[in-house]
């Protein structure tokens, strides 16, 4: 019995090392967007302006990109059906399972830490001295090149980017982005779960 415990509980210990660095590095994002902010004169506090308008445009504008997802996840377009199965792949190596709780944590961190640094820094920084058009596209390909698994993922998350972009000039408001980011990645993951899991069914070897 002894020699089963380290078996049971060093992938455990594994998975939660692998998701806390997932997380931490998201976090310190989120940490260094707020620090640069403060330097280059973008304070991220000021650009939140909570109000329950602004609520509700973020919980909204989060249906147009869940409508994308389910369309991409159904569509079959052999280039985008490959790069769905290339995308499931890599999600089910990742490392650590996708629990709910997971879930929940990573599409908070990563709607906060990436709306910060990427609209509330980056965009209203550039468009401090350049037109709004050239803020979206600038900051947006940054965006997209630091998702670039492969260049039609850095695409597809340099669009999204822009229609964030978008939310948070028309309210005005970081929060909006910042809960439409989160939702959208709250969605986008729980597909991602169910659609591992059944990777993993479709994977598995057939019993004799």
């Amino acid at each position: 019995m002894s020699q089963m415990q380290p078996d049971q509980t060093q992938p455990k210990a594994s998975e939660q090392r692998i998701f806390a660095t997932v997380v931490g590095g998201t976090v310190a994002m989120g940490v260094a967007a707020i620090v640069l902010g403060w330097l280059i004169g973008t304070p991220i506090a000021s650009q939140l302006s909570p109000s329950a308008d602004v609520v509700l445009v973020g919980v909204i504008a989060t249906l147009p990109l869940a409508l994308f997802l389910w369309w991409f996840s159904n569509t079959q377009n052999p280039t985008l059906a490959a790069f769905r199965h290339s995308q499931i792949k890599f999600f089910s190596e990742i490392g650590f399972e996708f629990t709910t709780p997971r879930i929940i944590v990573m599409a908070i961190v990563a709607g906060v830490a990436e709306e910060f640094l990427f609209r509330g820094v980056l965009q209203s920084w550039i468009n401090g001295f350049a037109p709004v058009a050239v803020a979206l596209i600038a900051s947006n390909i940054v965006f997209g090149l630091l998702h670039m698994r492969t260049m039609l993922y850095a695409v597809i998350a340099g669009l999204v980017g822009v229609y964030l972009g978008v939310v948070y000039v028309y309210t005005d408001s970081l929060l909006a982005p910042v809960i439409t980011h989160g939702l959208y990645d709250y969605v986008a993951l729980i597909y991602t779960k169910r659609a591992i899991d059944a990777y993993r069914r479709d994977s598995a070897p057939a019993n004799s």
